[in-house]
């Protein structure tokens, strides 16, 4: 009976802990993203540059972080399709 309680406990904390790491990566990205994507949004609304909300934009925001974000925006700028 003990042996399963200590099995259970050891793999609770090994999902935990794979849990914690996973989603140390993926929560920047996400932020990173969304930040992008309200920026090429605000851009667009207040008629700068348009900006097309497409996953390769966004993906590219959310790898680049900012300077993913200016590059998308100067690539939109020069004329490059998305």
């Amino acid at each position: 009976m003990a042996w399963g309680l200590i099995a259970a406990l050891f793999v609770s904390i090994l999902v935990f802990y794979t849990l914690f790491h996973l989603m140390r990566r993926i929560v920047p990205l996400l932020m990173h993203g969304i930040f992008g994507v309200a920026l090429f949004y605000a851009l667009g609304y207040f008629g700068i540059i348009k900006v097309p909300i497409t996953w390769i934009t966004f993906l590219i925001a959310a790898l680049g972080g900012m300077l993913g974000v200016a590059s998308v925006i100067a690539l939109a700028y020069l004329g490059v399709p998305f």
